[in-house]
């Protein structure tokens, strides 16, 4: 049975807002700080678990990230990598992805590619990370969202 994750009592106000400000200035980089380990790191940062631990240490540029969502999640894009982890630690994936809240796993496209990002603590926005450290995308942006 899948335990469902647990948010911290203060998650919003400490761990998460932490975490965000840790993050603002640190860029893209595959395998550390991509589109993919960013919002899980997030979670885990409120949660304490990893719903990336799978795809860690398995690659460093694009064409092995390509790899390991391949080999792992048996997809070929984040939002397929996104899906896998979200069904494996019991995260709904929402009917209506214009609904998700604060801290909920999220994909988006930006500039063609397709990324993942999570809920700012807004909730007007979803952070993801760029080339000169976290970018903020409209609400209205979300394509697919799971609930945390």
């Amino acid at each position: 049975m899948i335990m469902p994750l647990k948010r911290t009592e203060h998650w919003a106000t400490r761990e998460y807002h932490e975490f965000l400000l840790q993050r603002v200035h640190i860029p893209f980089k595959w395998g550390e700080n991509d589109c993919c380990l960013f919002p899980a790191d997030a979670i885990k940062a409120f949660t304490g678990t990893d719903i990336a631990a799978d795809f860690r240490g398995k690659y460093n540029d694009q064409p092995t990230a390509l790899a390991a969502i391949r080999n792992i999640a048996g997809g070929s894009t984040v939002a397929d990598a996104a899906a896998w982890a979200a069904k494996k630690h019991g995260l709904a994936e929402l009917e209506h992805p214009l609904m998700a809240q604060r801290g909920d796993l999220v994909v988006l496209q930006d500039s063609g590619n397709i990324i993942a990002g999570i809920v700012h603590l807004n909730g007007r926005h979803v952070i993801a990370v760029g080339e000169r450290g976290l970018k903020r995308f409209s609400i209205s942006s979300i394509q697919r969202a799971w609930r945390v």
